[in-house]
């Protein structure tokens, strides 16, 4: 079976770089709901020959989000859930609006976050269906519009679809070194604003009530909170406050960005936080700290290992390398791991420098990745069958 994937693969080869070249060349900044719903498009009409019943998201702001089905997909059975995004972090009037390849290198706006990770999962179904396997495999694909934004049309479905899901795999790129993601750290963003009392510069005493100097001394506490060991990473990002140099500030604010590997440690930094924010030192000033963004962690759980070793096996059998990574960046795979569903991350083509304009996927990872999943799929099902009911 899988020389014969291997086999369907290489004939398609020109069709994977067709469509890899038409969604990188379709520019869907995440904000672009028009651009980011043609790339939907681009992914219902590749699909139309395959026996997949799609679900339609409609949203005003953001992107459609697509759910397709597989044929055996039905109440009671948990379906093994991919799940890709559709937009990119390139606004529509970038420079970065080409595609080319060279030296088995592929070049372009998303080629590797995530315009190849969609390639591969949809031929990945391709070569299934290929196989007449297609219709009796419980797959559902979730394409969303807006990951690179913190996916607010899309996370309530990605936890629905995450939650009845018998697994999950998502298909961000894979690192050079082959490696596939089997955690991430977690994220929660915070906005601090201090509230101080205004007035002359000339006429201030020691005891003034400047809020820049209540918010200085909460970011110094604050930035004492990294601690490597357990690889907790407290930033004061963004700072701001006040009217001039001769006026006490009456305002100041700030916004902080923390990350986390585990639950445990998200409420520690969560509950210090708010005792920094709550103890105000300075005379006449408060202060107020609200949550403006969070994912959980994607915790490397033993759920998650065993998905590993199930995929390591299976790329040892193909000759391709593995490894496996804890990625601190966070990715819809945090949302899935959040509802306690078994994932697996970094399935996409291998690359490098995705936002920038230096993006990059190695050739050949394409095919690879794709002939990877298939087989996958194919085991990893074949695993929950084999386990007593």
């Amino acid at each position: 079976m899988r020389s014969q994937i291997a086999e369907f693969l290489k004939n398609s080869e020109q069709d994977l770089f067709r469509l890899l070249r038409e969604l990188v060349l379709q520019s869907s900044y995440s904000r672009d709901k028009a651009g980011v719903d043609v790339v939907g498009q681009i992914i219902s009409r590749e699909l139309s020959t395959l026996p997949m019943d799609l679900e339609r998201y409609e949203s005003s702001e953001y992107g459609n989000n697509l759910l397709f089905r597989s044929p055996a997909c039905c109440p009671g059975t948990k379906p093994i859930l991919l799940v890709g995004h559709m937009d990119t972090v390139f606004p529509p009037d970038s420079h970065f609006n080409w595609f080319k390849e060279e030296n088995g290198k592929v070049f372009g706006p998303g080629v590797i976050d995530m315009k190849g990770g969609l390639v591969v999962a949809i031929f990945a179904l391709k070569a299934l269906y290929k196989m007449g396997l297609l219709p009796s495999l419980p797959i559902t694909l979730l394409c969303n519009s807006d990951e690179e934004i913190g996916s607010p049309s899309s996370r309530q479905l990605i936890a629905d679809e995450g939650a009845r899901s018998l697994l999950a795999m998502v298909f961000e790129c894979g690192g050079l070194g082959g490696e596939i993601v089997t955690g991430r750290k977690g994220k929660t963003g915070y906005s601090l604003s201090v509230q101080g009392k205004a007035g002359h510069a000339a006429f201030a005493g020691k005891d003034k009530a400047s809020a820049i100097l209540e918010l200085a001394r909460k970011t110094i506490a604050m930035e004492q909170l990294n601690d490597p060991g357990r690889q907790l990473v407290v930033n004061v990002g963004v700072v701001a406050g006040g009217l001039g140099p001769n006026t006490i500030a009456e305002k100041a604010s700030a916004q902080i960005d923390t990350r986390f590997l585990t639950a445990a440690d998200a409420r520690h930094c969560h509950a210090a936080l708010n005792s920094i924010t709550n103890e105000c030192t300075t005379p006449e000033t408060h202060a107020e700290l609200t949550v403006t963004s969070r994912r959980d962690p994607m915790e490397q759980s033993a759920a998650n290992k065993m998905l590993y070793t199930a995929i390591y096996k299976e790329a040892q059998q193909l000759g391709l390398p593995l490894k496996e990574e804890l990625r601190s960046g966070v990715s819809d795979a945090n949302i899935i791991a959040g509802v306690k569903t078994p994932v697996i991350d970094g399935l996409g083509p291998i690359g490098d420098l995705d936002h920038s304009d230096r993006e990059y996927m190695l050739r050949d990872s394409l095919l690879e990745r794709t002939l990877l999943t298939a087989c996958s799929i194919i085991t990893l099902w074949e695993n929950h069958s084999a386990q007593p009911s």
